[in-house]
């Protein structure tokens, strides 16, 4: 019963000579130079893409810089006003000991009273 299943005969299998078409060899470096360019692609767009994000972060902080400076700037334009108003200048002289001149008096210049001779 059991030769039924194992023969005593002894099999050789011989390897198979194939041969191999040029056509195969076209395909597979159609397919390399196809795979090899998508995975450039996906490449060169993944870095556009950090680039990209990089770009808007840096975007993002020097609009904040520009928030601040124009804070700093009207800030600074209110004080200069604040500074320059004709209260404040006469506040100032006063604190130094300068009093404001009468009104019938006029105070002439060197260069004027030359002029003036002239």
């Amino acid at each position: 019963m059991t030769d039924r299943f194992f023969p005593h005969k002894r099999i050789h299998n011989s390897r198979v000579a194939r041969p191999i078409s040029a056509h195969i060899f076209i395909w597979l470096a159609i397919i390399a130079v196809a795979g090899a360019l998508i995975s450039c692609g996906f490449v060169i767009s993944a870095g556009q893409h950090f680039d990209a994000v990089k770009i808007g972060y840096e975007s993002e902080e020097l609009r904040r810089q520009t928030a601040e400076l124009e804070e700093r700037k009207r800030q600074l334009e209110t004080e200069r006003a604040r500074e320059s108003s004709p209260i404040e200048i006469e506040r100032r002289a006063k604190q130094l000991g300068l009093q404001r001149p009468s009104t019938g008096k006029q105070i002439r210049r060197p260069a004027q009273v030359a002029a003036d001779k002239k």
